[in-house]
This record gives structure tokens, C-alpha cells and sequence, in this order.
């Protein structure tokens, strides 16, 4: 009576496992995704995709697999990556053009798996400033805590370092990224990166941008109890009162 019920389980699990199906074909795409950016990709980016400022590559850990393969086909289609000033940005295209579709979509799905990469904060930065302009001119499609919005074609913010973000927004707003034609996106970058006025408005809104990033580690269950014992060790009164 209950044979069937257990072959049908067992050819379930059976057929989860064969290669090209269920869970472990998502794993040979995973690892197929982990080793091309391995062997591609990291030497630049690093091996936790974290970035390098010395080399002016951003982080792209986490970065959502529908953006990082838009950025790509720029590589690919001569949006990006065809200004001698920008060394970097050539080896992009030109590593690109290397690689298939179904490879670049296996990068793009790996990246998407990895942890984000938390930033440091800048100091002595104008926070009151950078959320004023941020709430007029980025919140609307990069939504209110710097996650991104797929339908709008707009990125996550959270996970970029201060120094690619200032970088970013110099170039769209002098027409080095985003103005060459069937770039609608850039375009609006272009559009928008207008409003930084000022060199001050400039790092102000990208300070406040950093501090969207959640904290990389929460507290550990140590700290949480040694804290207020720290907070009433401080306030407790002097011996004789």
C-alpha cells in the first residue's frame, strides 16, 4: 500500500540530482559561475569580489545579476570601456567580448549569491546636506534606503565605496559615462548628476549614501550583555552615598 508513495519520493530525489536538473544543476551553474570569475575576474575585483581602489574597481559582491549583466553588454556593445583615460574600463570591454552569454550570466549569478560588501563611512562629511539631496534627487528610483528598483532600471547604491560613487557621478555629469546613444539609464544618470552643484553637495550626498549601508556584523550575544553592565558601572553611584 505504501510502495508507490516511497518509488515516487525516490525518483523525485533521484531526479533532483541528475545533472541538468533541480538542485544540482543550479550548483554546476553556481561553481561554473565561481570558477570563471576566478579565473577573470578577480585578479582586479579580488577574490571576494570586494573591490580595490588602488585599481579603481568597485565592489560587486551582491550586486543583482539583472544590473551586472546590463553593464556587461556596455562593455560589450561600446557603451563603456572605450576611453583611452580609462585603462580599467578597456580591459572590462575587451575581457567581455571574451566571454559567451550563458558565461557572463553564470558571473552575473554568482556575484548575485555573494554577501555585500559593507563600505566605510567618510567623516566630517555634511549628512544634513547629502539627505536633503538625496531625498529630492536619488530617493524617487533608487528608493529610500539605497536598495534600487529593478523596474526602474536603477542600481543598488548600498555595497559601492565613497570613492567610486563621487568618481560616478563626476562622469555622468560631465558626459564621460552615459551620453553615447541606446543608454537610456546613463542618460538619466547624465540628467540627474546635474544637481550636484558643488564639490561640498558632491561628497555630502555620497557620505549619506554610505551610511545606508547596513552594519557588516551584527553585535555578538556578548556585547549585548556586557553593554548596559558597562552603561551602569558608569552611572553607579560612589561608594558611601
Amino acid at each position: 500500500m505504501h510502495l508507490l508513495p516511497s518509488l515516487l519520493l525516490l525518483q523525485a530525489l533521484l531526479l533532483a540530482l541528475m545533472p541538468g536538473t533541480g538542485y544540482a544543476a543550479e550548483d554546476a551553474a553556481k561553481q561554473a559561475g565561481q570558477v570563471l570569475f576566478r579565473n577573470v575576474c578577480a585578479s582586479c575585483h579580488g577574490p571576494e569580489a570586494q573591490g580595490a581602489e588602488p585599481l579603481k574597481v568597485p565592489s560587486i559582491a551582491g550586486a543583482p545579476s539583472w544590473y551586472v549583466l546590463r553593464q556587461l553588454d556596455n562593455f560589450r556593445e561600446g557603451r563603456r570601456g572605450t576611453n583611452a583615460a580609462e585603462p580599467q574600463a578597456m580591459i572590462m570591454a575587451a575581457m567581455v567580448k571574451a566571454l559567451s552569454p550563458g558565461q557572463l550570466q553564470s558571473v552575473a549569478n554568482y556575484l548575485q549569491s555573494l554577501p555585500l560588501v559593507v563600505p566605510t563611512a567618510p567623516k566630517n562629511a555634511n549628512l544634513a546636506m547629502g539627505k536633503t539631496l538625496f531625498e529630492e534627487r536619488c530617493m524617487e528610483c533608487h528608493r529610500y534606503n539605497g536598495s534600487g528598483e529593478m523596474t526602474f532600471g536603477s542600481p543598488p547604491l548600498v555595497g559601492l565605496p565613497d570613492w567610486y560613487l563621487i568618481a560616478q557621478l563626476r562622469k555622468f555629469k560631465t558626459g564621460e559615462r552615459g551620453a553615447t546613444p541606446a543608454d537610456p539609464y546613463g542618460a538619466k544618470m547624465v540628467f540627474s548628476s546635474q544637481f550636484i552643484e558643488s564639490e561640498e553637495a558632491l561628497c555630502s550626498v555620497v557620505s549619506y549614501i554610505v551610511t545606508l549601508n547596513a552594519p557588516s556584523k551584527p553585535p555578538l550575544l556578548d556585547d549585548l550583555f556586557q553593554a548596559p553592565q558597562s552603561k551602569s558601572a558608569v552611572a553607579s553611584p560612589k561608594p558611601g552615598r
